[in-house]
């Protein structure tokens, strides 16, 4: 190979890897890519979605509880995706006390019991009419045994009767068996509930161990009997933002709407409701099982006499229930979005 040939060939290679590092120019398109949509993914706000679970009723025999069941709904609970935020428990947690220091140790036992599962701060417990039985105690010891939550509290009330916040969500507990009433949220919960309603909210979730309107063995031993303070209640719930109603009670899983055609008049009182509004009972966490149907004007889900919990996810206005037994199998799934 002559000099001149030598050259030409070094100028060819030379050529050649120059080209092959060379950066792709990445503006260039293709027919294929030119005709793809560009999609506008609207970030995900975390403020706005919210997932809890709601369950009520799990007094049994075993130190006040029924813990065989209670191990198992906490076991489905785990496997659920995503996790709860946190656990709301409207009531009954124990059985029928004899004294302070029996459901002291019988409220010290079902926490042992949940926060074998969840850190104590995921739940949010409530007060029924088995732990008043005895009066004033049941409302001391738990507030004794249920310090570590946070909430905004009604004074005079041992932590049985609080809102928080969460989400664009605004969440009340309320006690209808205060120190051993029973079947009665009282004016003093009335007047600071109005008080504490915000429109600025976008739900209004309710909890209440009692229902105000019962479908199976506790109708007329429920807020039903005492009607004219029910009435006033559901009318303050009434007038909110995107209300629904958890409550337990009653041992199954079910559901109605209340709507104007529940409008009556007590004591020359005329109670109009204006709006369609769940109530949801989910009071099998344990306790037996009841089986009557009773009062049936627009029960959605007829009573099912299975242990069970409530899946809640709330996304801005947007708000779906599923009620799921033991066996992890969906018994009611609904929405609320309007």
């Amino acid at each position: 190979m002559n000099a001149k040939s030598h050259f030409i060939l070094m100028v060819l290679i030379f050529l050649f890897l120059t080209s092959c590092n060379r950066p792709i120019n990445t503006k260039t398109k293709t027919s294929e890519q030119s005709s793809l949509p560009t999609l506008k993914v609207q970030p995900i706000n975390p403020k706005m979605r919210v997932r809890f679970v709601v369950m009520a009723d799990s007094r049994g025999n075993d130190h006040g509880i029924n813990k065989k069941i209670i191990v198992n709904i906490m076991k489905q609970i785990k496997k659920i995706t995503p996790q709860p935020q946190f656990i709301i428990m409207p009531g009954d947690l124990v059985n029928t006390p004899e004294n302070f220091d029996n459901v002291k140790n019988e409220f010290k036992y079902f926490k042992k019991t949940i926060t074998n599962f969840y850190p104590i701060e995921t739940f949010y417990p409530g007060i029924g009419n088995h732990e008043v039985s005895n009066g004033v105690d049941g409302e001391k010891a738990f507030k004794g045994v249920f310090k570590e939550f946070k909430a905004n509290f009604l004074q005079g009330y041992n932590k049985t009767v609080y809102y928080f916040d969460k989400g664009d969500s605004r969440f009340f507990m309320l006690n209808s068996d205060h120190n051993g009433t029973f079947n009665i949220i009282d004016n003093s919960q009335l007047a600071w509930l109005k008080e504490n309603l915000d429109p600025n909210f976008s739900n209004t979730f309710y909890f209440f161990h009692e229902p105000a309107f019962p479908t199976g063995e506790d109708v007329n031993f429920s807020l039903d009997a005492i009607p004219y303070q029910r009435d006033k209640l559901w009318k303050i719930i009434d007038n909110s933002i995107k209300p629904m109603v958890f409550c337990g009670h009653e041992h199954f899983y079910t559901r109605r709407h209340v709507n104007p055609d529940f409008n009556e008049t007590v004591n020359g009182k005329k109670f109009e409701f204006e709006h369609e509004i769940y109530q949801v009972t989910t009071g099998t966490f344990g306790a037996p099982l009841h089986t009557k149907f009773l009062s049936k004007l627009h029960v959605d889900v007829p009573p099912i006499a299975q242990y069970h919990f409530t899946v809640v996810d709330v996304n801005g206005k947007d708000v779906k229930v599923e009620a799921i037994n033991m066996n992890g199998k969906v018994i009611d799934s609904f929405e609320q979005n309007k």
